[in-house]
């Protein structure tokens, strides 16, 4: 498996969004119900306001993963508000090729894209029933810091 990571471009939102949506159809690995269009990919992943970097996994010219992270919000209203200097990590990979290092691969690149941005920690909350999702960013070295009844918020210090 030859795995090329690059940057997200607007060109690959409709791939990404046929991707996110597949794995909402699923169901219990994301916190999203709602499907993505390619409008809605280019403003939450690709090119949010407060973006550090998007990148995609390409495998034979077809995504089949990507990842992305942002900036805390500092205005953030609900509850557990994160420090500014933090930022937050979503990571989608095709679910019928998990374990083939897709998502290592794209925290190579997510990691790196944060320790230049000057990143204190990265913030992943993770829905409990993902326990794949809870796996991947344990063995990418995040920790748990706080936890409610549905989620357990893990975190990474890039520096």
């Amino acid at each position: 498996m030859s795995i090329e990571v690059r940057a997200a471009s607007p060109q690959d939102a409709d791939e990404m969004a046929a991707l996110l949506n597949r794995i909402i159809a699923i169901g219990g690995t994301t916190a999203y119900r709602d499907r993505f269009d390619t409008k809605k990919i280019m403003s939450e992943f690709i090119a949010p306001e407060l973006a550090i970097a998007c990148h995609i996994a390409v495998e034979d010219q077809k995504v089949c993963g990507f990842q992305a992270l942002l900036w805390c919000d500092p205005t953030w209203p609900g509850e557990n508000r994160l420090p500014a200097d933090w930022a937050v990590i979503a990571t989608y990979v095709d679910p019928e090729i998990h374990g083939k290092g897709i998502g290592r691969a794209l925290f190579e690149s997510t990691a790196e894209a944060a320790r230049k941005a000057g990143v204190s920690f990265i913030d992943a909350t993770i829905r409990k029933e993902n326990t794949g999702g809870i796996a991947y960013y344990s063995r990418m070295g995040f920790e748990d810091y706080r936890s409610s009844d549905e989620t357990v918020s893990k975190r990474f210090a890039p520096a």
